[in-house]
């Protein structure tokens, strides 16, 4: 169990356990994170899940390092109760803010009750218990961002710089996957659990499954392996597996299309993650967002111009690929929020903003205007209120230099403007059914993002989880049809607590034109041009 444990182990801040009354926050599918209450909560049989709380197990961390497993750990013991029938969990580890055990496959399907009892104290909490909902361990150990995963060649973790390519094997790492008959507090026994109607989908396309099973090396953990499909690349390959109507989290790998390094959609961004680098450049903007709150909308919009001289420096850090990409073309993320907890983030990047004068001459098709320098240090100019200035044309940016960046001078040709033709039609989104969206004009070798949220009501606002998604498609494809894989993470659209109005989602569609460089001025290595068009709407999910 030791090494699965340096692995995956989620190690909170210990706290003095001493003789208080334990209480439990939250419980979880140990590789997912995704809180109770979210269409894809439930807690498979046969997997490793983790409750989080107060006054649950000693300050010190115990760890299970030796077979058999047993069903108490450091005064800690679980217990779930599903149909009048109780069952003892057996114990992973065992800490004051957190436990992991395996709900063994003996446990009936439906709603229970979990309870947990350390040092004569109890807390009880509710339990879904389902038969398949698999989860993906991450790197991050979030259940979002790059995912556990291995190149079958040499079993070395795939990363930005030891990229998969098409046709390679790899080997995912989750729990989840289902029951199994053999002893649970024994390694497993891996088989081929061909029953099990697993999909897998790596950047929108089916992946074949090769092996999907317990490893031989713990209890409760599954391999997958699959063969990457042909013609999907990227630093972020978003993953998506699915049983029945069970998601799991979404998670990304890198692929190359050879060698072993991927290349960003993005192409403003570094693999290596290290170094300094100076670059910058402006963008020609178009926001429109309306809002339906009690059956009233209200549309703000904007036509504007931004941009910015920044020097960037890189910690030299581990990077994964989904903290410095864009998601590739045909994938598609979810993530999970709670409205009360705050994401930590770990800084991966130092930002100077650099003097290239106290204003930008813009000349456009619409006339001329000064592009101001801000009090943060970038430069920006409201062009109206109302959508209707930006239109198709050349437009010429031309700097005299300041403290940090000389003089010049870039033309960018604006194609047709970029549009969200079936905004109007899209009120309604049957998560099951998927969704599509379709757009006109933009720039052809750009990309369009789709992203959408909705929330799941808490007992009070602090607890109410909001799950969002983002898509990536070429924006000469035209249109994208979001999976139902990737809706059915999402909560279906309801009332807040005590109120008989529905909350509804959001739904956004927005396009950005492949940055087109003009020539670096004295101080800047790279300096670009690009739009942004965006447009976004609430909808109701069912």
């Amino acid at each position: 169990m030791k090494p699965f444990f340096r692995v995956f182990l989620l190690v909170a801040a210990a706290c003095t356990a001493l003789a208080q009354t334990p209480a439990i926050n939250y419980v979880e599918n140990s590789a997912t994170n995704v809180p109770a209450g979210l269409p894809n909560s439930g807690i498979a049989q046969g997997s490793l899940f983790v409750v989080k709380g107060k006054n649950l197990g000693p300050a010190a961390v115990i760890v299970a390092n030796s077979f058999p497993l047993q069903t108490t750990l450091g005064g800690t013991s679980v217990t779930v109760t599903v149909s009048g029938t109780t069952v003892n969990a057996i114990m992973y580890y065992s800490l004051a803010s957190q436990v992991a055990a395996i709900l063994p496959s003996s446990t009936p399907v439906g709603d229970g009750t979990l309870t947990v009892t350390y040092n004569g104290g109890s807390a009880t909490a509710p339990i879904e218990v389902v038969q398949n909902n698999i989860g993906i361990f991450t790197v991050s150990q979030s259940g979002t961002g790059d995912a556990i995963a291995f190149l079958n060649a040499d079993n070395g973790l795939i990363t930005p710089t030891h990229a998969a390519n098409p046709s390679d094997v790899i080997v995912f790492w989750g729990t989840g996957l289902g029951p199994v008959t053999s002893d649970e507090t024994q390694p497993a026994v891996q088989t081929n659990m061909t029953d099990i109607p697993l999909q897998v989908y790596i950047g929108g396309q089916q992946a074949d499954i090769v092996f999907q099973g317990r490893n031989a090396c713990c209890s409760s953990v599954d391999t997958v392996y699959v063969t990457v499909p042909l013609g999907v690349s990227g630093c972020a390959v978003a993953v998506n597996m699915i049983i029945g109507d069970m998601v799991a989290n979404t998670t990304t790998i890198a692929i190359a299309d050879s060698g072993r390094t991927c290349t960003p959609v993005n192409p403003n961004l570094s693999v290596s993650g290290t170094g300094t680098y100076t670059y910058g450049g402006f963008s020609l903007e178009r926001v429109v967002q309306s809002q339906t709150i009690g059956g009233i909308t209200t549309t703000a919009k904007n036509d504007a111009v931004g941009g910015s001289f920044l020097q960037v420096t890189y910690s030299g850090a581990y990077v994964q690929g989904s903290q410095m990409d864009i998601n590739s073309y045909g994938s598609c993320t979810v993530a999970t929020q709670i409205a009360g907890q705050s994401v930590p983030q770990t800084p991966l990047s130092t930002v100077h903003y650099l003097d290239a004068g106290a204003s930008i001459a813009l000349s456009a098709p619409f006339g001329n205007r000064n592009v101001a320098r801000t009090a943060s240090g970038g430069y920006e100019s409201i062009l109206d209120q109302s959508a209707s200035t930006l239109t198709a044309g050349t437009y010429t940016f031309m700097g005299s230099g300041g403290a940090d960046v000389g003089p010049f001078t870039g033309t960018f040709p604006l194609p047709a403007l970029f549009v969200w033709t079936n905004q109007s039609s899209v009120k309604t989104v049957s998560r099951s059914d998927g969704a599509t969206v379709n757009w006109s004009g933009g720039d052809p070798s750009g990309y369009v993002t789709i992203s959408g949220q909705s929330i799941a009501y808490g007992s009070t606002s602090a607890n109410s989880v909001i799950v969002s998604f983002t898509c990536t498609a070429r924006a000469s494809d035209g249109s994208f049809t979001v999976p139902p894989s990737i809706l059915m993470a999402l909560p279906a659209s309801a009332a807040a607590p005590g109120s008989q109005t529905l909350t509804l989602g959001g739904l956004a569609v927005s396009g950005t034109s492949a940055p087109q460089s003009f020539p670096a001025p004295p101080g800047i290595q790279y300096a670009s041009l690009s739009t942004l068009f965006a447009y976004s709407g609430s909808v109701t999910y069912q």
